[in-house]
């Protein structure tokens, strides 16, 4: 049943190693070595992952003001002072990436594709994945800009070789308690969770969890993820927590800056859902999906 699944995590680490030998890294590193003003990023569903990482890698590499912006948000978001527009799509062809491009900004595709007429930051997949939850399409454009932040190798060998060390309840609601911190690892759970049916996540920033959003697990059968960056709050969560929920799945942080850490926390995540997907006898690449899938996802029109 889980076969599709298993091959492409077992294929997943040569996916991604072959794509960076395949790609031109210097000719993306000086595209976005370039990009230096105020710019927003564009995702949907996988892509929204990498333009979240995106968002956090370019702010701090780059030093400059970066927003994440779904593609419909930006019908409606008031855009002036943005000098650039960044869509990610490894296909690079939905309907997304020409909404995000009906405006007068610079344009640029981040893409295993081409597009006439924008500036292409592209990198090459020669061993696509086939798979309806993004594994490889997720984590090649992840690596490549982790690698333009940090050019270590050795550090993504490092993740790719780690382990989940801790279990997952089976359950049907997971509490997630997140942050800025971990907001890539959040958002791979959050659209991987809802788009193949083995669970219902809740996202709680960890502050606001603080002020009565407890109130969910108390009325409600759940688990408990937290992302554990080792500070005074996450300590508190730890020794209160555990009576609610005793088997809380805890991910520490394992390395001291943050978008290495992320990077290791949306790893560590694709591994809690193979787990879950697995709890509940499913297939994350070869998902049952509602018939509405199809109506909606070749959607093309106002919005």
């Amino acid at each position: 049943m889980q076969y599709k699944m298993e091959n492409n995590f077992q294929m997943l680490s040569s996916r991604i190693f072959d794509s960076i030998l395949q790609s031109n890294l210097e000719e993306i590193y000086t595209i976005l070595s370039n990009i230096k003003e105020a710019t927003l990023i564009s995702g949907t569903g996988g892509s929204y992952v990498v333009s979240t990482f995106m968002q956090k890698v370019l702010s701090k590499k780059n030093h400059i003001i970066c927003e994440n912006i779904s593609p419909r948000d930006l019908c409606y978001r008031n855009i002036d002072g943005f000098k650039n527009i960044i869509a990610c799509s490894y296909s690079g062809s939905h309907f997304g990436v020409e909404t995000s491009f009906q405006n007068p900004l610079e344009k640029y595709l981040f893409s295993a594709n081409k597009m006439e007429g924008i500036t292409n930051i592209n990198y090459k997949v020669t061993n696509y994945e086939d798979s309806f939850i993004s594994l490889a399409a997720t984590l090649i454009p992840m690596t490549i800009l982790l690698l333009y932040y940090q050019e270590d190798f050795d550090f993504v060998k490092t993740v790719l070789s780690s382990s989940l060390e801790d279990k997952i309840q089976n359950c049907d609601i997971y509490e997630i308690l997140s942050g800025y911190d971990s907001l890539t690892a959040t958002t791979f759970l959050d659209s991987t969770m809802v788009e193949s049916g083995i669970g219902i996540p809740i996202i709680h920033d960890k502050y606001d969890f603080c002020h009565g959003r407890s109130t969910l697990g108390f009325d409600y059968p759940s688990a408990m993820i937290l992302f554990d960056g080792k500070n005074d709050l996450d300590k508190k969560f730890l020794f209160e927590l555990t009576t609610s929920y005793p088997d809380m799945t805890v991910i520490e942080r394992k390395f001291e800056d943050d978008i290495l850490n992320d990077y290791y926390f949306t790893y560590m995540s694709m591994l809690l859902c193979k787990e879950v997907a697995e709890q509940k006898k499913k297939d994350l690449s070869d998902v049952k999906y509602s018939p509405l899938v199809k109506k909606f996802y070749y959607y093309k029109g106002g919005m």
